[in-house]
């Protein structure tokens, strides 16, 4: 049997794989390292590295990228920047009042030296730029201003200037996290849409910040790892900029047809990660759960998708279902 990491390369690279991977940052076949090193993980409270438990103190931690003060909320599981007053009142002279990361912050070494063990042998590994491009325009400007700078002519040149240093910079973290930890994917969050729509058009995204995000995807691929997009929203307009920019993975939230557009899209080298999944109460018979994985995976199989479950509230049941999704999908592959 190939590994975890084989498999899964094998499965967004357009090959046969053993098996549907099951994707996520634990109980999985991939695992993503976010490296205290990197104080955003630690303004953001998403720190996921090799050493001891961070011990969070306070849910406001004010960053060393563009000097910015985060608060976590735990009832959603996610940080913000207070809106109100503005790290950047004017887009248009943005250098005088914030400066791009540079990457001798970073003391790559060392993190290397603190997590050279983080990852298991055969592991599919990833890492992550917490905060992308429409997610730090809005961190700098608050939302609303940051809407307008896309579309106010005056300003559009100041946002593609911040856009153009800011993916030059991902381009090199995301660099030297591969010469120092061998890694398979690379991921930026940005959310593009909210519940029922998103926060702007096709046309928009493709003049302002699509080629930022190529830009970004096309090092990956140079460095011979994937590009994972983290968008949140019901983004299905979306997708096929998405696939312009060389995006390989994309998870989208339920609010999305997620079977529907892993049917439209099948072949266009996006691939979709696919969060839905029955429901799995206390109690359900064993047999019904093994039943229902299989319909799952008949339903996805042969559709350009990698397994992305989360647990919810009281599922104990779910690690029996995606237990039974990658052997099955394993004899099915099999017998083809």
């Amino acid at each position: 049997m190939i590994t975890a990491r084989e498999n899964y390369r094998r499965r967004l690279a357009g090959e046969n794989p053993e098996w549907i991977p099951i994707a996520g940052v634990r109980n999985a076949d991939s695992k993503a390292i976010m490296p205290r090193m990197n104080k955003e993980f630690i303004a953001r409270h998403f720190v996921f590295d090799g050493e001891p438990p961070y011990q969070y103190g306070d849910n406001i931690y004010r960053s060393d990228w563009f000097d910015l003060d985060w608060e976590f909320v735990p009832a959603v599981g996610g940080s913000t920047v207070h809106p109100g007053a503005p790290k950047v009142p004017d887009i248009t002279h943005w250098e005088d009042y914030v400066s791009v990361p540079t990457i001798d912050m970073f003391d790559f070494a060392d993190c290397y030296e603190k997590n050279k063990d983080y990852f298991e042998p055969g592991v599919f590994s990833e890492t992550v730029i917490m905060t992308g491009f429409w997610e730090r325009l809005m961190s700098l400007m608050d939302v609303e201003n940051a809407a307008i700078a896309l579309i106010d002519d005056e300003q559009q040149d100041g946002v593609h200037r911040l856009f153009d240093q800011l993916s030059d910079f991902y381009c090199q973290y995301f660099t030297e996290m591969k010469k120092y930890f061998d890694l398979d994917m690379v991921q930026v969050h940005d959310d593009w849409g909210h519940q029922h729509s998103t926060f702007f058009s096709p046309d928009t995204a493709r003049e302002m910040i699509a080629p930022y995000i190529k830009k970004v995807a096309d090092c990956a691929h140079s460095l011979g790892m994937f590009f994972d997009l983290h968008s949140c929203g019901k983004n299905e307009t979306l997708v096929p900029v998405y696939i312009e920019m060389g995006v390989d993975l994309w998870a989208p939230q339920l609010m999305n047809d997620i079977y529907g557009l892993a049917q439209k899209y099948k072949g266009s080298g996006l691939f979709f990660g696919v969060h839905e999944h029955p429901d799995l109460p206390a109690g359900m018979p064993e047999k019904d759960i093994i039943q229902a994985a299989h319909d799952w995976v008949e339903k996805y199989i042969d559709l350009d998708t990698v397994a992305f479950f989360m647990p919810r509230p009281g599922e104990e049941n779910l690690e029996i279902f995606k237990q039974e999704v990658k052997e099955y999908s394993a004899k099915v592959f099999a017998n083809r």
